[in-house]
């Protein structure tokens, strides 16, 4: 039931409006004194605050002055006598959600109020999501609560502040682009450049020239020199992306850059220096296209210096819930949706699907089922066949709990249990089992955690 607080200095319509408020489902509070409104709002935090304009001691346009100053996020309805244009615009510049002339019309007071009560609601699930993603490891636009990703943010901030040479592996989508972005943006090169070269992008040729630059008359169409990424790099990083794509001649002319920090044009038989961080990645095995004759030997090692392997999505299971609000909150913005919530068999299809594509895929289905989204709700039938018949088949999911609290506690843990009993449709004694615990003891975390089994039962799978 949601909470009003009413100010209003005149006790009979102040009376008024309670009781006919309590008599359409809402519990109210009532106060006469302005001037203890910040106090009993913050005691009884409502849902909606209702205030009349004109009182003794603090006015309306005073009370919303003070909800600001204490940051009082509630959705404020000011009750005016005096209905003019310049009064409703002093209101609603100082914050008010709106405003009613008196006398009012109860319909069109009770519609204003389940307006604010759905923008109310908006501010709580935000509110939510901000503390939740703050809990969450965030370095670089990175945002994980994993293990094994916090260590690598560890180890990308140990390398930022060097000119170590870093090769990042893992397969596509997992962000090895966003790990190469974070370690320049941590390190003393932020201020200059970070040029990203796609190997795989451009025929030999022209990667050549765009890469070290080339001099006027150097091949047919060279009419003007050229500077090159490396060139226009200087005092910055350049980051080689899918650097198993590199041709091989190209190869040891980048040897030749890490080993001896210096270059030459296309074309030019003068040097120039490389005052750059070089930073590459692949999603190819490396040492087998090495051994293959692929990929050259001395320039694998000279890459290799520090390795840093990205775990898949499908290894990252509890990070999935905190990304998919992520890109809701994103979308929400971009794309001016109010998108709240995201139900369990909606976020069961996504915690068991394997995700092939990892983040990358996660943010393209979110985008698209934000895009036709005309609710707040994300649900199973939101997402393509592929997603939605493979509920319960991942077994990284159904690790023994007492797994899920070695490794991280509280929330994650409580999202574990979630995500087993939409599995398992609300059954608590297969939830328990999957669980590797005694069905009592699961009970008991249910209760901590406020979890409620019929919630879970019915979802298609």
């Amino acid at each position: 039931m949601a909470k009003i607080l009413l100010i209003d200095d005149d006790v009979k319509s102040l009376k008024i409006v309670g009781r006919t408020l309590r008599m359409i489902g809402y519990e109210t509070i009532e106060v006469s004194n302005s001037m203890v409104t910040i106090e009993t709002a913050l005691r009884e935090n409502p849902d909606v605050i209702i205030v009349d304009l004109m009182m003794p001691g603090l006015s309306g346009l005073d009370i919303l002055d003070r909800m600001r100053e204490t940051a009082l996020n509630i959705p404020a309805i000011v009750l005016t006598g005096y209905g003019t244009v310049k009064t409703a615009v002093e209101a609603m510049k100082k914050g008010a959600f709106d405003y009613v002339t008196k006398p009012y019309n109860i319909d069109e007071i009770g519609l204003i109020i389940r307006r604010a009560l759905e923008q109310n609601k908006l501010i709580q699930e935000n509110k939510m999501l901000k503390e939740k993603l703050l809990e969450a490891s965030q370095f670089g636009n990175l945002i994980t609560q994993d293990l094994v990703m916090k260590k690598l943010l560890r180890e990308v901030q140990t390398l930022s502040n060097t000119d170590t040479t870093v090769l990042i592996t893992g397969e596509s989508g997992t962000g090895k682009e966003k790990f190469a972005k974070a370690i320049h943006e941590a390190g003393v090169r932020r201020d200059r450049p970070f040029i990203i070269i796609d190997c795989g992008g451009l025929p030999e040729t022209i990667l050549e020239s765009e890469v070290f630059g080339h001099v006027k008359g150097s091949f047919t169409g060279a009419i003007s020199d050229k500077k090159g990424f490396l060139e226009i790099a200087q005092n910055g990083t350049v980051f080689f992306d899918e650097i198993s794509e590199l041709p091989y001649a190209l190869q040891k002319k980048l040897l030749r850059v890490i080993q001896e920090k210096e270059f030459s044009k296309v074309g030019d038989t003068r040097t120039i220096k490389a005052d750059i961080r070089i930073l590459a990645a692949t999603n190819r095995p490396l040492k087998k296209w090495m051994e293959q004759g692929k990929f050259r030997e001395d320039l694998f090692y000279r890459l290799n210096v520090v390795c840093l392997t990205l775990p898949p999505l499908r290894q990252r299971t509890m990070d999935i819930p905190l990304l998919a609000y992520h890109f809701i909150s994103e979308f929400n913005i971009r794309l001016g949706k109010r998108v709240t919530h995201i139900h369990d068999g909606a976020m069961a299809a996504m915690m068991t699907y394997a995700w092939p594509g990892n983040v990358r895929e996660l943010r393209n289905i979110i985008e698209r089922i934000m895009v036709f989204k005309v609710d707040d709700s994300v649900v199973l039938d939101d997402f393509p066949e592929e997603i939605k018949g493979t509920v319960g088949t991942n077994p990284a999911l159904l690790r023994p709990l007492k797994e899920v609290k070695g490794e991280q506690a509280g929330a994650v843990e409580k999202e574990h249990m979630r995500m087993l009993l939409a599995l398992c449709k609300g059954n608590v004694s297969r939830a328990a089992g999957k669980a590797q615990m005694d069905r009592s003891n699961f009970r008991k975390l249910m209760k901590r955690y406020n979890i409620v089994a019929t919630d879970y039962r019915g979802l298609e799978t």
